[in-house]
């Protein structure tokens, strides 16, 4: 009886471990989504983007971003998918980390973007771009920085 009674609490303190493991990853890895809409008629375009940003303990490790130019005006999606492709090729080529495709249509230009925040060089991003500094801990981006900057572009983050 007593080692009946010893091997149920033994089977109890494991499943009860097992369900704290598992708790403690799902609650470390935390997920952001921001959007952003901006009509620039008067300029002949608008925008919207949305931001997917995957964390872990409060660093991000992955950001997805769906940028789409919605214009009549050729010359102005021409325009934009020259300085995306101009942008997103030299962070790849200079950070590392970046996947990206841009696509033309008829009245819009896309961007798909995915930055790898474990294969980016973020010392060197930072040192490019000093306003990161003000997002990051120990050369790491956390979650509250990248709402933060998101937020400071007009962008809404839930």
């Amino acid at each position: 009886m007593k080692n009946k009674k010893l091997l149920l609490g033994i089977v109890i303190g494991i499943i009860v471990l097992i369900i704290v493991i598992i708790l403690f990853i799902l609650l470390s890895r935390k997920t952001l989504t921001c959007t952003f809409k901006s009509d620039q008629s008067s300029n002949g375009y608008s925008i919207s983007a949305n931001y997917v940003v995957k964390a872990k303990y409060g660093i991000v490790q992955r950001v997805k971003i769906n940028e789409v130019i919605t214009s009549k005006d050729s010359k102005v999606l021409n325009k934009f998918e020259k300085q995306f492709n101009k942008q997103y090729s030299y962070n790849k080529k200079t950070y590392g980390g970046y996947k990206y495709k841009i696509t033309n249509d008829t009245d819009k230009v896309t961007s798909n973007v995915t930055i790898d925040y474990n294969k980016l060089d973020m010392k060197q991003f930072i040192d490019n771009n000093a306003a990161m500094k003000e997002y990051t801990e120990n050369n790491k981006l956390t979650l509250d920085g990248a709402k933060k900057m998101y937020e400071a572009t007009g962008a809404v983050c839930k």
